[in-house]
């Protein structure tokens, strides 16, 4: 017969085994695995994860009566798009598990790159990163936490977005390895950008969302003709014309808005007025290659001529003018980060590149754990 101490022993072994297997059922991994040596926390997966089905979700072929929103239809639905540079047509789940390494193995290798090159974050980027987490987690919080992402992994992942961005300059920026020269910044403002001096007359009644009807349109494309003869006489100097161009704001915009039948006060008309330069990113909204409502009209009337252009909910009175007859190089690229978009694109898909070539040690059991298919869009 076994001893009283042997049956409290075999007892609290038998105990402590339960407990031991309890809390491996009841944890959870805090990783996924490593990419390139860096760790993957599970938040910043099931967050990558997250994002992910939401794309995947927009490109499903769902059937009647399916919404985004369910998340077994989208993960067995066929999902269609670009990831990269690749045209794929996969299975909701294939799909979300594609975008999502593509994402961790992006955060990877800018993680690690960041610290080769001895990267710190400056005061304005670390406050922009907490900033934007704050707003994500007042509208979307509960449903954050639903998905087992904290509020800690959603700024972690924004503050990898902006080492991101320094890793641009970095890297191109006037003290970087490889800096933009002062005629490449030429070259693209010339040959890929337009500066446009505008004001701009509303087809929609804001007010009551209702589009103008044809005596309307009628009569703001006669008030906006008015308003081009007008710049015609006033603003004709090849440098901007600001002064010029919100005193026929202010003139013309509230006659437009009382052709709708609205009142708008001449103080207030100036924010009609607008100078900028529009990037290719800014000018791809407007049309294609083949044919631009934007920049074809302008190109028509030639540089410094005024012109109308309808833009469909907006009639424009516009001209293109040399935006080096009034600034510098050095104030176009504060003004309008000219950097990001000359090199912003490259820049990223290199990272991605990059990512997607280093060794991937993730842990199977991790991701099974955190499988797209627990993925909660209700709360």
């Amino acid at each position: 017969m076994r001893s009283i101490k042997t049956k409290l022993f075999s007892l609290a072994m038998a105990v402590s085994m339960v407990l031991a297997l309890a809390g491996c059922a009841m944890s959870t991994p805090s990783t996924v695995g490593s990419i390139g040596g860096i760790e993957i926390p599970a938040g910043i997966y099931l967050l990558a994860q997250y994002n992910s089905y939401n794309t995947a979700a927009n490109t499903a072929e769902l059937a009647t009566g399916e919404t985004a929103s369910d998340v077994k239809a989208v993960l067995k639905a066929t999902c269609t798009g670009t990831i990269g540079d690749e045209e794929v047509t996969a299975t909701g789940s294939e799909y979300v598990a594609k975008l999502t390494d593509r994402a961790i193995s992006y955060y990877a290798e800018v993680e690690r790159r960041f610290t080769e090159m001895n990267g710190v974050l400056d005061d304005a980027a670390t406050a922009e990163a907490a900033d934007t987490a704050d707003n994500l987690w007042s509208t979307n919080g509960d449903l954050y936490t639903a998905n087992g992402i904290s509020k800690t992994s959603l700024q972690t992942y924004l503050l990898n977005a902006q080492k991101a961005k320094a890793l641009l300059k970095m890297t191109y920026g006037p003290d970087g390895t490889t800096p933009v020269a002062e005629d490449e910044y030429t070259d693209f403002v010339n040959n890929d950008c337009y500066y446009i001096e505008a004001v701009q007359f509303p087809l929609v009644d804001y007010s009551t969302y209702s589009m103008a009807d044809d005596d309307q349109k009628a009569a703001i494309m006669a008030t906006a003709e008015s308003c081009m003869a007008e710049l015609n006489t006033t603003a004709t100097a090849e440098t901007a014309s600001n002064s010029a161009l919100y005193t026929a704001a202010m003139t013309y915009v509230p006659q437009a808005m009382a052709a709708m039948g609205s009142s708008l006060d001449a103080s207030q008309a100036v924010y009609y007025a607008a100078s900028q330069l529009y990037t290719p990113d800014d000018l791809s909204s407007y049309g294609s290659d083949e044919y631009n409502n934007l920049t074809d009209p302008l190109d028509e009337a030639g540089l410094n001529h005024w012109t109308t252009i309808n833009l469909g909910t907006t009639i424009l009175v516009a001209r293109k003018i040399d935006p080096f007859k009034t600034y510098t190089v050095d104030e176009l690229n504060s003004m309008y980060d000219l950097l990001s978009s000359m090199k912003s694109t490259d820049v990223q898909s290199e990272l991605y590149a990059a990512g997607a070539a280093l060794e991937h040690n993730l842990n199977s059991s991790a991701l099974n754990t955190y499988s797209a298919s627990k993925i909660k869009k209700n709360v």
